[in-house]
């Protein structure tokens, strides 16, 4: 009997084609019988997240050569063995492994156009094709997204239709993700981790809480200063920032601001410094005239909710192309703070424009 080993904290998208495989062998193939084993690492062997050992004593890493030999088995061959080879071992399927958009756009886009009028990947029935290209997309967590919003017409009919038709598909994909969560519920139980890995700690760690003297603080802002103090004076052995967002007066109360500190000190946490943002005022203003100047931020009295939905929609403001002069002069009334000044704000053009 054969054994396939899998590594299931790897990408999903490289070994759940796989798995398809073999669990398709094994429920239609009465000559074959392939166990399989979940290890609950990232690799298996140094290179690859995978290995199946032969009956013959043969032990294949990786996916290409587990690939050909899966299809040596007669429920795999298909009606072109060569027009599957290039799917599934040809590197068409690994093409959709990345796990950035950009990334597997491409392939996506070249699958959707293979797929108009097709109901299969190759040929009229399911193939090797069907089951790893539809395990690659599944196991993309970018792929499948893209999938399930409905990006790629074809590739979502075909993508819906290979599911529907083959109820077997559903419990491998569970499987695989059953260790997954496991592994969840396990690092639950032994309580939080905080080992982020962040990178260069010892130039120096910095964390800043910043809250709004507007109100008393609520346990959303006492998780937040808990863990800035942490990072900062245990994890990491920083510094940490209680920087007050001064920036709304008509809300804002000395009362709130010292309730703030009084509350910080009753949980223990102790800031290093203590800062405004109405003490970079200047500074702000400054950088504000220097991007005005150099065409990359313009003044705007778009409504609020056409706002909205000119941000959500990418459609640019009416008044984005005004010109350097004009946003200078409306900047200035905003500094004034008359009648005129409150209808504008300030937008940057690479920034949230």
């Amino acid at each position: 009997m054969a054994a396939l080993t899998i590594a299931s904290k790897a990408n999903q998208a490289v070994t759940l084609p796989v798995l398809l495989l073999v669990q398709y062998i094994n429920t239609n193939d009465q000559d074959l019988d392939i166990s399989i084993d979940f290890q609950d690492v990232e690799k298996v062997s140094e290179e690859t997240p995978f290995k199946l050992d032969r009956h013959d004593g043969e032990t294949l890493q990786s996916s290409a050569s587990i690939n050909v030999k899966l299809m040596e088995s007669k429920i795999l061959h298909g009606q072109d063995r060569q027009a599957v080879e290039e799917w599934v071992v040809g590197g068409r399927v690994s093409n959709l492994a990345p796990t950035d958009f950009k990334s597997i756009e491409g392939p996506l886009l070249e699958l959707d156009h293979h797929l108009t009028l097709r109901s299969y990947v190759v040929g009229y029935t399911l193939t090797a094709a069907d089951l790893a290209v539809w395990g690659a997309i599944r196991g993309n967590k970018i792929a499948y997204a893209a999938i399930k919003k409905g990006a790629m017409m074809n590739v979502t009919r075909w993508f819906k239709w290979i599911e529907e038709t083959n109820d077997w598909i559903a419990p491998v994909v569970l499987s695989l993700n059953a260790h997954a969560q496991e592994r969840k519920v396990a690092k639950s139980k032994e309580g939080a981790n905080y080992d982020i890995a962040l990178p260069d700690t010892d130039k120096g760690v910095v964390t800043r809480f910043p809250p709004e003297p507007s109100g008393y603080l609520h346990i959303g802002h006492a998780k937040a200063a808990l863990l800035n103090d942490y990072f900062a004076h245990e994890m990491y052995k920083g510094s940490m920032i209680c920087r007050f967002d001064d920036t709304n007066p008509s809300k804002e109360k000395e009362e709130f601001q010292q309730s703030i500190v009084e509350d910080l000190a009753l949980m223990g946490i102790k800031p290093d410094k203590t800062s405004h943002t109405s003490d970079y005022f200047q500074q702000l203003y400054d950088q504000c005239l220097t991007l005005l100047k150099a065409g990359k931020a313009y003044a705007d009295d778009t409504e609020r909710e056409t706002m909205q939905h000119e941000r959500f929609d990418g459609i640019a403001s009416k008044r984005r192309d005004a010109t350097i002069e004009e946003n200078l002069a409306r900047f200035e009334e905003m500094k004034k703070g008359n009648e005129e000044g409150v209808r504008w704000c300030s937008e940057g053009q690479d920034i949230c424009g």
